[in-house]
């Protein structure tokens, strides 16, 4: 039987073999196609110069805002006191700790390294507790960040410098990996960060359509949050006040040079968990509450959000579940034939990917880590067959079911009180 399945794949016509990849054709060629030309656009880039001296005019504010932190907390404030702006305010905001995250706050602002202490009591959820913070914030720039995060020396320095412009409202810090030596998978996330933050969100800066300024590395203009209202409901609130900004005008750009280190998941659970509430936010946020980026007839129609949009829905949406429906279409047509085809299409997807990596790396100055070179083929392979199935139930999960609004990452008690979209 297998070797009549792969007599039918030899003896396919010249359309029929090419039809045969309509997956790579359709999806896969336009998007490294169109990533070649604005990477080489970057790479021809000048190397930045030193930090403009007029970015100190704008003062400085961080909101570390967490719960149950008490553990990095220390070591975040001296991070930030050692960095080239010492003089930002700093806010450190308790969301409802059970374990010695408030004592720790009141030693460090009894010491003097913490500017103010707040606490919301009870636990509410990251978007309550930053919004108290920013309340009483003073700095031009709001830097939002997790206290796990580490940030280089001049991070502060580098990102503020953006809001020299005044049409900039937030600006998305760069970040790399700092527990990649922890298990196979963090190195496949090192790989992933440096190719799709580092790189894909310098592309989506360069062409107008960057959608999300993370919540590990995040600054914004004090006036610009204020003039939205701040953060919603999370999950998924660096999206939602990303887009927020974008629908009132302001601009949102992204600073390469300003780098911070965070941890990411190391088990193939937590990994899972971690995508599976990213993926299903994404479906809520783009698709349903911001869906009417594509009425021309409203008063803050852009035609960048729209087609920022459309990026979205062709690369992160129809793509992975296109890449399914490819896998299950391949196996009906030619059975155990599908597996060479599926061997010749990873080839590809390995080909491009290792390329990807060079230039991503080659772009990334200290943090192009091109010892993880050798695990860009198990990369490629675990990001086609395995995320992109994860990111497929992720979508099935909430366009059926909304699971979202049952995400353990908001306090149910809060989260019911969000409205549904």
């Amino acid at each position: 039987m297998w070797a009549d399945d792969l007599l039918r794949v030899w003896r396919l016509d010249d359309l029929g073999f090419v039809l045969m990849f309509w997956h790579v054709i359709l999806f896969e060629v336009p998007r490294f196609a169109l990533a070649a030309v604005f990477v080489g656009g970057a790479a021809l880039r000048p190397p930045p110069p030193g930090a403009h001296p007029d970015a100190r005019r704008l003062t400085i504010s961080v909101v570390l805002a967490g719960h149950n932190e008490g553990a990095s907390l220390r070591q975040a404030v001296m991070g930030l006191k050692e960095q080239t702006r010492p003089d930002a305010q700093i806010v450190v905001v308790d969301d409802g700790s059970t374990d010695n995250m408030a004592a720790e706050a009141r030693r460090l602002k009894a010491e003097g390294l913490v500017d103010v202490y707040l606490s919301t009591g009870l636990r509410c959820g990251k978007s309550a507790a930053v919004n108290l913070g920013i309340g009483y914030c003073t700095g031009d720039v709001v830097l939002n960040g997790d206290i796990d995060t580490s940030f280089d020396r001049d991070a502060l320095e580098r990102i503020a410098e953006k809001f020299l412009d005044p049409r900039v409202g937030a600006v998305c810090g760069n970040l790399a990996v700092r527990n990649s030596h922890e298990s196979i998978l963090a190195k496949f996330q090192a790989i992933e960060y440096l190719v799709s933050i580092s790189l894909g969100r310098r592309v989506a800066d360069m062409l107008g359509i960057l959608f999300i300024v993370s919540g590990a590395f995040g600054a914004f203009r004090r006036e610009a949050l204020l003039s939205v209202g701040g953060l919603e409901v999370g999950p998924g609130e660096d999206s939602d006040i990303t887009i927020k900004l974008r629908q009132a005008g302001w601009s949102i750009r992204f600073e390469p040079h300003a780098w911070a280190l965070t941890d990411v998941p190391v088990s193939a659970l937590a990994l899972f968990r971690q995508r599976l509430r990213w993926d299903r936010d994404l479906v809520r946020i783009r698709l349903r509450k911001y869906r009417s980026v594509f009425n021309p007839l409203r008063h803050n129609f852009s035609l960048s959000n729209a087609l920022g949009t459309l990026d979205f829905l062709f690369f992160g949406f129809a793509l992975p579940l296109s890449f399914v429906v490819y896998v299950v279409w391949l196996f009906a047509q030619f059975g155990v034939g599908a597996l060479p085809i599926l061997a010749g299409v990873t080839l590809v997807y390995m080909a491009s990917a290792s390329a990807t990596f060079v230039i991503a790396a080659s772009l990334s100055g200290h943090y192009g880590r091109y010892r993880l070179f050798p695990y860009v083929l198990g990369y490629t392979v675990f990001s086609a067959y395995v995320l992109r199935l994860v990111t497929v139930y992720a979508y099935v999960q909430e366009l059926i079911f909304r699971r979202s609004y049952r995400d353990t990452y908001v306090p149910r008690r809060v989260l019911d009180h969000a409205p549904r979209f």
